[in-house]
């Protein structure tokens, strides 16, 4: 038995750069929260994906996409006063990402609580976010109105900061507002350069302290480098084995989707605090997200590039 992962947020189409012809691009349904929800639903999950899609060819592909991996839409809205969001990813010889994006506007923003079905927080869930779903006022709105919702409902609340700066009005992310988010969530996952980002001119030490008295446990990812775990006052390192890297664009959703696919089967026996201070089964529940991530990252595109649950428990 496993609760449901829903995750609310972007789903847009990912135009990756072909590392043999620069000038082409090919078309990915992707977008981090999706991204998540498919993630899940691969691995054998009950994967949900709430947002809005444009009433457009891409919102088409998109959805048809996401249900073609098993993600329950019944909380995905249509509309035609905006268009699928866009990104164009350029990849280095290494496989990182650099992003130019096409939103706002986008369909993806104008999605508010009026669009979920009746029966939605009807069965107790996970809520997943990023920070992208704060960017505009409306959606940042529509996004703690959520989370206040879920929180009431006894719903877990998990937040991945996933900043992509050049998203925001400013060309940086609101440091207060990302934070505000982060402090009402019970699983945070963060890599190390977000989190020297957030610390801003606390140390690092300090603002994960902070944080931890509300988050029960945080992931923080530095690529190839060990993944920290922190819990309660107990720290964990768990290393990361190399892989020839592909492309890197759903490696960290990846890694999200299995820890949070993992926490959905063990929620319906035991407390998240309880599991988060197991050790041992803490490290294994990151060491095989970390396999997620690295299987992901040696295929391109988002969607198609995220493990099935075969891929990954036969490697």
């Amino acid at each position: 038995m496993t609760i449901p992962v829903c995750c609310f947020g972007e789903v847009l189409i990912d135009f990756l750069q072909d590392p043999q012809q620069p000038a082409l691009f090919r078309r990915f349904a992707g977008g981090a929260p999706a991204n998540v929800a498919v993630a899940v639903a691969k691995l054998g999950g009950s994967g949900h994906f709430v947002g809005m899609l444009g009433a457009d060819m891409f919102g088409d592909f998109l959805q048809t996409e996401l249900e073609h991996y098993g993600v329950d839409c019944s909380a995905t809205a249509r509309t035609s006063a905006a268009k699928t969001a866009l990104a164009f990813v350029a990849l280095n010889s290494e496989g990182d990402r650099s992003f130019s994006f096409y939103r706002p506007p986008a369909a993806d923003l104008l999605y508010t609580t009026a669009h979920l079905p009746a029966d939605f927080w009807r069965n107790r869930g996970i809520l997943h976010l990023c920070s992208n779903s704060l960017t505009d006022q409306a959606i940042a709105e529509t996004s703690f109105a959520m989370i206040n919702e879920a929180k009431a409902r006894g719903w877990i609340i998990s937040v991945d900061a996933n900043l992509r700066h050049n998203l925001w009005p400013t060309g940086s992310a609101d440091l207060a507002l990302v934070n505000q988010l982060l402090a009402l969530a019970d699983v945070v996952k963060l890599s190390d350069d977000e989190l020297s980002y957030l610390a801003a001119a606390q140390s690092e030490t300090d603002w994960l302290l902070e944080l931890q008295h509300t988050a029960s446990w945080i992931i923080v990812t530095a690529g190839s480098k060990a993944v920290k775990s922190y819990v309660a006052s107990q720290q964990l390192s768990v290393a990361v084995t190399p892989v020839k890297v592909v492309d890197t664009t759903a490696a960290g959703d990846a890694f999200v989707g299995a820890w949070l696919f993992q926490l959905s089967q063990l929620l319906a026996q035991y407390e998240l605090t309880a599991i988060a201070q197991n050790l041992s089964l803490q490290q294994q529940i990151i060491t095989k997200a970390i396999h997620a991530g690295s299987l992901t990252c040696q295929h391109f595109g988002a969607f198609t590039a995220l493990p099935t649950r075969f891929e990954w428990e036969a490697s």
